[in-house]
């Protein structure tokens, strides 16, 4: 059964289908409630989806056509309130419900504090993370709960050896410290670009079989490519850097996935097209 409490705004890539039968299933999340420094991430979802209705779904990278594929279906956006605990509930409510289904969730942020709730269902799985930021703050403006917390929160739960970080290159000395206190596995964009091909194969070896849930903030990309996202952060990869990478995960047993930060206000379209051929990527690999 599908979720509930979702607003009918479907539609990704004109590829969705009948929710009974899809392997993926959209949802947008439109959370909007604790970035510090630009907003405007709840108009994402929308915008995510206009740029990917304008994209081939044909993928040359992959000689893939996706409109062949099926097995893609989207439910809109999640209602959400004012209230950080009650949209917390709902986001978790919402993905667990497309899970118990034997569908694979994709989310549309919003930003990146909902990753704390949309990898509760998933229990103990292997979080993979591309983000120009450690997010591992334990408190940040005075809230232990926001887009620079949430993966410190994540890891109230899940064992720091799940969390590979890929691309990072902002963190403050207190995250530098309790990344390293727990042994957690990040990469530097440089390090990423570098030897794309070797870290891929240590994921992958690492990983195995085992569940994976991913997460996309787009800083992850230099400005240059992303500019209209929360917290811009230059010295990242470019979108074709991205893509690579995203093709080398095929095979991975990917759970679920989101994709976050993008901020509409700020942009032109690049940052909305680049998310949403990035998810164009993901689905290349998946179906």
């Amino acid at each position: 059964m599908a979720p509930t409490l979702i607003s009918v705004k479907p539609g990704f890539g004109g590829l969705e289908g009948p929710y009974e039968q899809a392997r993926v299933v959209f949802l947008g999340v439109p959370l909007d409630s604790t970035s510090s420094y630009r907003g405007g991430t709840r108009f994402a979802p929308s915008r995510i989806r206009e740029a990917s209705l304008n994209l081939e779904t044909h993928l040359m990278s992959l000689g893939v056509e996706l409109a062949e594929k099926g097995g893609v279906a989207d439910l809109g956006d999640l209602l959400l309130s004012s209230d950080l605990a009650e949209d917390g509930r709902r986001i978790e409510e919402a993905v667990g419900g497309i899970l118990a289904d034997g569908k694979l969730p994709a989310l549309l942020g919003g930003e990146h504090t909902l990753t704390l709730f949309s990898v509760r269902p998933f229990g103990d799985v292997y979080l993979l993370q591309l983000d120009a930021h450690r997010d591992l703050r334990e408190e940040y403006l005075g809230s232990r709960v926001n887009h620079a917390t949430v993966m410190r929160r994540v890891l109230d739960r899940l064992d720091p050896g799940r969390l590979i970080q890929l691309g990072v290159r902002s963190c403050s000395s207190e995250e530098e410290e309790f990344a390293r206190r727990k042994g957690i596995r990040s990469y530097t964009t440089e390090q990423l670009l570098g030897d794309a091909e070797g870290i891929i194969r240590e994921v992958r070896r690492e990983v195995g079989s085992s569940p994976v849930y991913l997460t996309l903030d787009l800083d992850v990309l230099d400005p240059a490519f992303a500019p209209a996202v929360t917290t811009p952060e230059p010295g990242g990869m470019s979108t074709l850097d991205l893509l690579r990478i995203l093709r080398g995960l095929g095979g991975l047993n990917l759970k679920g996935f989101d994709v976050v930060e993008v901020a509409p206000p700020f942009d032109t379209g690049a940052t909305a097209f680049a998310a949403a051929r990035a998810i164009y990527e993901l689905l290349g690999v998946l179906l």
